[in-house]
């Protein structure tokens, strides 16, 4: 959301940074690979290759090492794969990703999942002043986006919401006469299945199968988020960790037809190229595909100009044909269980930043006037609409959302490229400030 807010999306929005800004948003994202998957190898679940499924299921048993290492498979990115991986085959290797925050300094463990970089944010902000601390007092990370409340205990904070997100369980599908053995299943039946009091489907109305409850790593917002619905703190034995909202880890997990896993419906619309645009009409954003392939390609593809497009329209270069066009993408097996009665929560998508810089005096942009945090997320009218001053103080009313906003108007992401760029990125776009964090 908050990268193609910055960089533009695949339909030719430009972006906060394509727009002839000298000073650029920089957005440092959870996971090392642009699919917003981990780095992946044909190891397996919690770092095994080779392993039966039972193995897999229990964490024992295998070595990743020698299986995640660059070798002679196959494919372009498959390692070792052909030494003989039939089990666990695609399955993320266990790394720990690093990020260089700041020009002159050396690489620091990548923070995965919202929670995890929401506490570097904190740890990076002074708790008795609110002021950051690294880069020589400007702060080593100067935001955190977060798909759940992060609650400080203090003012030290801000907030807004760029848009919302709605959470469903995730099964595979596909082509053959019983895809999965799962069924549409509530809150309630959730919070047995993730305690591993519910150990199989036919106990909830599906086909007999061990079911396989797959749940985001620790550190993510949607575990957090998903946790906290179903009332279950401590999950059970049965429960796999895997990459949060990567619709992969179904089809790649070792029972696929028994797995389910709360899914974010933001990140399956980026994977089948559906998103928000905007009706005039009725000044809403309608749900629709915005491009039929989807947005993310087969890694193991390279790059070439002349098969490459922002819509993934086949070329005639001389890249393979499942490297071309529509083959490319990469397109889950998978679908959402839905039904009256099924598990759904619908959650806010949030950047946090310091209450100290609202009104911080250094500007942003040569030759304007608005500090980072008024020209990206929040320009706040020092007044009330309706007050005398609020004309003379430069403020002005947003005609469609009717928010008010200090001179300069809309910060971007509130404006209606911003909410154009997060509607692409298939989030449904709603804008609005949430105070400090109390």
């Amino acid at each position: 959301m908050v990268d193609f807010g910055a960089d533009g999306d695949y339909l030719g929005d430009p972006g906060f940074n394509g727009a002839g800004n000298k000073f650029k948003l920089v957005s440092v994202d959870a996971t090392a690979d642009a699919n917003t998957r981990l780095a992946y190898g044909p190891a397996g679940a919690n770092g095994y290759g080779a392993n039966t499924a039972a193995q897999i299921a229990s964490g024992s048993g295998g070595t990743a090492q020698a299986i995640c290492a660059p070798g002679t498979g196959a494919k372009i990115g498959t390692g070792n794969l052909s030494t003989g991986d039939t089990v666990a085959t695609d399955l993320p290797c266990v790394l720990a990703p690093t990020v260089v925050l700041r020009a002159g300094l050396a690489p620091e463990q990548r923070p995965n999942g919202s929670g995890a970089g929401f506490k570097l944010f904190d740890a990076d902000t002074n708790a008795s002043t609110g002021a950051p601390i690294g880069n020589g007092g400007k702060g080593l990370v100067n935001f955190s986006r977060a798909s759940s409340s992060q609650i400080t205990g203090a003012t030290r904070y801000n907030s807004v919401t760029l848009g919302k997100d709605t959470i469903q369980m995730l099964a595979a599908a596909g082509t053959v006469a019983n895809p999965t053995d799962a069924v549409p299943v509530t809150t309630a039946q959730l919070t047995a299945i993730y305690t591993c009091t519910t150990t199989n489907w036919s106990a909830v109305g599906g086909t007999a199968g061990t079911i396989l409850p797959l749940l985001p790593q620790v550190g993510s917002g949607t575990r957090k988020t998903f946790l906290a619905a179903i009332s279950v703190t401590t999950p059970g034995s049965c429960v796999q960790n895997v990459e949060e909202n990567d619709p992969l880890a179904i089809q790649d997990s070792a029972d696929a037809v028994n797995a389910v896993e709360p899914m974010s419906n933001t990140r399956l619309n980026l994977f089948l190229g559906n998103g928000y645009s905007f009706d005039p009409g009725t000044s809403t954003y309608v749900a629709g595909s915005l491009n039929p392939v989807g947005f993310f390609k087969d890694p193991t593809c390279p790059f070439n100009p002349t098969t490459s497009s922002q819509t993934g329209v086949a070329g005639t270069g001389n890249a393979p044909a499942v490297c071309q066009g529509a083959a490319a993408a990469i397109v889950p097996k998978v679908k959402l269980l839905t039904g009256a009665g099924s598990y759904s929560t619908t959650r806010d998508l949030l950047v946090y930043f310091r209450s100290a810089d609202v009104n911080s005096p250094t500007k942003f942009e040569p030759g304007l006037a608005l500090n980072w945090v008024r020209t990206l997320f929040y320009n706040p009218c020092p007044v009330v609409i309706g007050d005398p001053a609020f004309a003379a103080d430069g403020c002005s009313i947003d005609p469609v959302t009717g928010l008010a906003y200090g001179s300069g108007g809309a910060p971007y992401y509130a404006s209606s490229a911003g909410q154009a760029d997060i509607g692409a990125a298939g989030v449904l776009p709603f804008y609005a400030f949430n105070g400090t964090t109390e």
